[in-house]
């Protein structure tokens, strides 16, 4: 996706909260960083995820840490554990099991941090995932989303924020029952509050899918250098892609790949305007190919 005007202060905002998560007395030198490589990369046709990489690379290097929001993404996947039995029996009661699991899985996107939503805290999950659910989908593109399912094939599942990633566990057994071949896809290092393999020992999902792997580099969404490699062929050659949250939208639609199945809160303008939707909505949105409606 091309960066917006507005992803700008979004981007810093995002730097000052995981500096203040870590040494708040580097608040001045992170932010005249990322304000530099912002001057430098920001402009027509650059890719937001390129370069929010680029600028949360630099401030993990001035911090000293290669993982900021460790605590932060311990606390999301107990509150989200906490939050299982309720989504679990929501599928269950469901007329429609693979909706209601894949509306539980987009719920546990609204985990964000440092953005300037009202979900700032992992707890504030806790309190409005009832809400949430009866939301619903705002777009739904389901039905078409599982026909191809239907036809069986190997779907790759790239997961985002943990939390969230508690809750895909409903949607992936969901999908299995469909009798799809299912690679899940974790972060290959730390960055933001994406999972890792370290981030989702013991949560079963190894179990639920036929293979876990890690994104290669260190990257916002997927590294887009890495689609034209190894990684992207395998993505390439899967029948369906199922992507989580926005950067790894903001990632794929920079390229062909496709389809891609993006399961995601619709949390700024710019993302919501690029891919036609409303903003703050639950959506389930099928694309032929990257950004291609």
């Amino acid at each position: 996706m091309e960066m917006r005007p507005q992803c700008v202060p979004c981007l810093i905002g995002r730097v000052v909260f995981e500096t203040e998560e870590v040494d708040r007395s580097k608040s001045v030198e992170t932010t005249k960083a990322a304000t530099r490589i912002l001057g430098e990369r920001f402009g027509p046709g650059a890719c937001s995820a390129t370069v929010a990489t680029g600028v949360h690379e630099e401030t993990y290097r001035i911090l000293g840490t290669d993982d900021p929001y460790k605590d932060l993404k311990r606390r999301s996947n107990e509150i989200a554990l906490e939050l299982y039995s309720e989504a679990e029996a929501f599928v269950e009661a469901a007329d429609d099991r693979l909706k209601a699991a894949f509306l539980c899985s987009v719920v546990g996107n609204v985990l964000d941090f440092g953005i300037g939503t009202a979900f700032d805290s992992p707890e504030k999950l806790r309190e409005e995932f009832g809400h949430l659910l009866e939301e619903g989908f705002g777009h739904d593109d389901l039905p078409s989303i599982r026909r191809l399912l239907e036809h069986g094939g190997e779907v790759i599942y790239l997961a985002d924020n943990c939390g969230e990633v508690v809750l895909d566990r409903l949607a992936l057994k969901e999908i299995k029952r469909l009798g799809v071949k299912v690679t899940f896809v974790v972060k290959g290092r730390p960055i933001l509050t994406d999972a890792t393999l370290a981030d989702i020992d013991g949560l079963g999902i190894d179990e639920i899918v036929d293979e876990v792997i890690e994104t290669p580099g260190f990257a916002v969404g997927i590294d887009v250098a890495e689609l034209y490699g190894g990684f992207g062929e395998r993505l390439r050659s899967c029948d369906l892609i199922i992507a989580k949250g926005m950067a790894n939208y903001e990632s794929l639609s920079e390229t062909d790949i496709g389809p891609v199945a993006y399961l995601l809160r619709t949390k700024c303008d710019p993302i919501a305007d690029s891919l036609g939707l409303m903003k703050d909505i639950n959506a389930a949105k099928l694309l032929l190919e990257g950004g291609v409606r």
